[in-house]
């Protein structure tokens, strides 16, 4: 079991056919990659004021609330600065007005941009970390899906489990109460 346990927020913020995403570099990051606006919710700080403050810092925009539900990740990392059970969760937000000027606090955003869907599907795909990854690309290719709970029991080097899992038939589905959800193709 994790000797602690973190909560990260994420924003999915899709206008005109374009989703708005960050480019970032840790001080671990071997080269940039790109991601959604999001990071770790602070002590004592709600999910809706940690989501509004990490879109602000790293994009310079104002959103007006978390929006729905997306998707949700849970992992642990075993080793590291980062050890410890995390749990992600990632909002569908509502499209502010104006165009992004990072103002990141940590330094760790290089630049934030509206990047066409299958491009910033594409973008986010090169990620390494399959937590992040995953979840955010999956929703961004079925928007009208139902929230998915994405985990990975067996560590993240393995394969995620997905609920509600999306191969299923629509019937059943429906019997499990999820009426409306259509399956992927």
């Amino acid at each position: 079991m994790a000797a602690v346990s973190k909560l990260v927020v994420a924003a999915l913020i899709v206008r005109e056919g374009e989703v708005l995403i960050v480019r970032q570099q840790g001080r671990d990051d071997p080269a940039p990659y790109w991601s959604v606006p999001g990071g770790v919710v602070e002590q004592g700080e709600f999910v809706h004021e940690a989501l509004a403050r990490e879109v602000a810092e790293e994009t310079g925009l104002t959103i007006a609330g978390p929006g729905r539900l997306a998707c949700m990740a849970q992992y642990e990392v075993s080793t590291g600065r980062w050890a410890g059970l995390w749990t992600a969760l990632t909002f569908a937000v509502a499209a502010p007005h104006g165009d992004p000027k990072p103002a990141d606090p940590d330094g760790l955003v290089l630049e934030a941009a509206w990047v066409p869907i299958r491009e910033a599907a594409h973008r986010l795909s090169d990620v390494g970390f399959a937590p992040m990854r995953e979840p955010t690309v999956h929703h961004l290719l079925h928007p009208a899906a139902a929230p998915t709970f994405w985990t990975w029991p067996l560590g993240v080097g393995a394969d995620p489990l997905m609920f509600p899992d999306e191969r299923l038939d629509r019937e059943t589905c429906n019997s499990v109460g999820q009426v409306g959800l259509e399956p992927t193709t």
